[in-house]
């Protein structure tokens, strides 16, 4: 060693290694380590067994659902046999039979005005020029979509219009347009 101008020999240096860890806490890393080991394994053990056993349920109730999917399917295909049957059995007993049907005049009197048989629109009327002139002109004003919408809204204002009222009115207007469907239903 060099100090100053003064210089010493101190001898030889010897470096030992020494243990940084103990015998008991290298047995106890060594312990915890293999118990760490053995509960990751378990965890796998148990992982893989709860898998599996997800594996067979779902294959059971995969099963269960294709049973019970055939059996509804051939249900199915005998109740479609038995309609058919019946239909070809019901066809069968009907062949001079047709189908009811009624000329329009009576399809529309039935519909406009159910449950009236005589209604006064069917009848022919002896009317007073002056009123029937006054009919052509209300009939015109039904053309109009302005006057028809203020008529209708008129109409249901007042606290008297009944819902029979308002079918009779519609029936009535249906009546007038019958030449116009288009404009009618519009």
């Amino acid at each position: 060693v060099l100090v100053g101008g003064l210089e010493f020999w101190l001898g030889t240096l010897h470096i030992t290694a020494e243990r940084a860890l103990t015998l008991p806490a290298m047995v106890g890393l060594a312990a915890g380590g293999g118990l760490l080991l053995l509960a990751i394994t378990a965890v796998l053990v148990a992982y893989k067994r709860k898998t599996q056993d997800a594996d067979r349920t779902l294959k059971r109730l995969q099963l269960q659902m294709d049973n019970l999917e055939s059996r509804v399917a051939l249900e199915c295909k005998e109740a479609f046999a038995e309609l058919q049957t019946d239909i070809n059995e019901l066809t069968s007993h009907m062949d001079g039979v047709q189908i009811p049907f009624l000329d329009y005049r009576t399809y529309a009197v039935r519909v406009l005005f159910p449950g009236i048989e005589a209604h006064p629109v069917l009848k022919e009327l002896d009317t007073p020029p002056h009123v029937e002139k006054a009919l052509r002109l209300f009939g015109q004003l039904l053309h109009s979509r302005a006057f028809v919408l203020t008529f209708i809204h008129t109409l249901e204002a007042q606290s008297s219009f009944s819902m029979r009222d308002r079918g009779t009115v519609a029936s009535l207007t249906m009546v007038v347009l019958q030449s116009r469907l288009d404009y009618a239903t519009g």
